[in-house]
């Protein structure tokens, strides 16, 4: 660049630089509590919000909230009459022994886990009540925040609290019932086994009328035909004018023989006659009686059987009607046996609960299991971090790579 002619009223340019003085160094704050508890927890987010925090609302609930629910036991069993019997010397002693029925505790199971059940605790036993004591917690509660209160709710909330099984080998069913208060598990163990026996003495009574009303109405259709093969019969011996045909026939049959009999002595007479005196005017008359004898034993054999009215069909007819007469006799009498029978199984055959154990007043909560339930809930979070950290390091490495 040029310089100008005048140095005096040349201005070199010049470049303005802002210094900074040096500070003092101040001496620096301790971290307080909160920062280092940000500082430890900022790497371990993962892990404190999916193991330490389910943690410990599971100690929470489970140690301070969680109340504690008493079990009442019962073990029983359905027992009704077998017909097998044991032997000679056992079948003398007693008519049948007494079976477990694995069908009818399957029916007694199935109907302590209804909604019959169900409405009959809550119509006898205050059934409602008992599921909302004071001491009970939130979620065991009915009604609470998480129920609403109506029957299919309810029927939910009572299977949460009562449960039944049935041991195959032994027959044995064990009844378990949970409540806030042991007086009400024992209350509502004994009101389902009452209400159980109660169903069996339905059915028994439902099963034995049934049974004996067939027997009746088998026994009155057998009573009207034995009368109508009767009638038949009676109208037979009116139309014919004879009680019983083979009798008559029997008594045809003597005559034929005695007949018989004679025509033969004669016979014999005149054949002797022939021989000594030919020319005696009685063999003339011996004729003669050989001759009507035959006609006789003819006509009597005619009666018989052969000609239009002889006894054979009538003889056919009566044994036709007197063997239904007794097929229906003996029809009517096995009804009546079938009758008292089924009175006698009425009275004899009954299905009960034989209780191997009865239901009693706990003194100790079995649930809730408070310390296994808090190592698992541990365990379960403690996995599912492992499993959500290695799949975000895998995806971390498939987004770098």
């Amino acid at each position: 660049m040029a310089r100008p002619q005048n140095p005096e009223i040349f201005v070199q340019p010049a470049e303005v630089v802002r210094l900074h003085l040096a500070e003092p160094a101040r001496p620096s704050a301790k971290p307080t509590v909160l920062k280092r508890i940000y500082a430890f927890i900022r790497p371990r987010a993962l892990f404190v919000c999916i193991v330490v925090l389910p943690t410990l609302l599971a100690i929470i609930y489970f140690g301070l909230i969680a109340a504690p629910r008493y079990v009442s036991e019962a073990k029983f069993v359905v027992r009704g009459p077998g017909t097998q019997s044991v032997g000679q010397i056992a079948s003398m002693v007693q008519g049948s022994q007494i079976v477990r029925s694995a069908d009818d505790s399957y029916v007694v199971i199935e109907y302590m886990l209804s909604r019959d059940a169900m409405r009959q605790l809550v119509k006898d036993d205050g059934l409602a009540n008992i599921l909302n004591r004071p001491e009970a917690d939130l979620p065991w509660r009915y009604p609470g925040w998480f129920w609403s209160s109506n029957e299919e709710h309810l029927y939910k909330h009572y299977l949460r609290f009562v449960s039944v099984t049935y041991d195959d080998s032994s027959g044995i069913c064990t009844l378990d019932v949970q409540a806030f208060r042991p007086g009400d598990a024992q209350l509502v163990a004994e009101a389902l086994l009452r209400d159980a026996e109660a169903l069996l003495n339905q059915l028994n009574a439902r099963a034995e009328q049934d049974a004996i009303d067939t027997a009746t109405h088998e026994v009155a259709a057998a009573k009207e035909r034995a009368r109508a093969e009767l009638k038949r019969l009676t109208t037979f011996r009116d139309r014919e004018r004879m009680i019983d045909p083979s009798r008559v026939s029997t008594e045809v049959l003597d005559t034929i023989s005695k007949l018989s009999l004679q025509e033969a002595q004669t016979r014999a007479q005149l054949a002797e006659m022939i021989s000594g005196a030919p020319d005696s005017p009685q063999v003339s008359s011996l004729r003669l009686r050989i001759s009507a004898l035959d006609d006789q034993i003819d006509k009597e054999r005619r009666q018989l059987a052969g000609a239009d009215g002889s006894m054979a069909p009538l003889i056919a007819e009566y044994e036709r009607l007197s063997l239904e007469r007794d097929f229906a006799d003996k029809t009517f009498v096995s009804a009546l046996n079938l009758l008292e029978a089924a009175r006698l199984d009425a009275l004899r055959q009954h299905l009960y609960i034989d209780r191997v154990s009865s239901p009693m007043a706990p003194d100790l909560a079995i649930y809730p299991y408070r310390l296994t339930f808090i190592v698992i809930t541990l365990l379960l979070c403690y996995m599912i971090y492992r499993i959500v950290r290695a799949v975000l390091r895998d995806t971390l490495a498939h987004a770098i790579a």
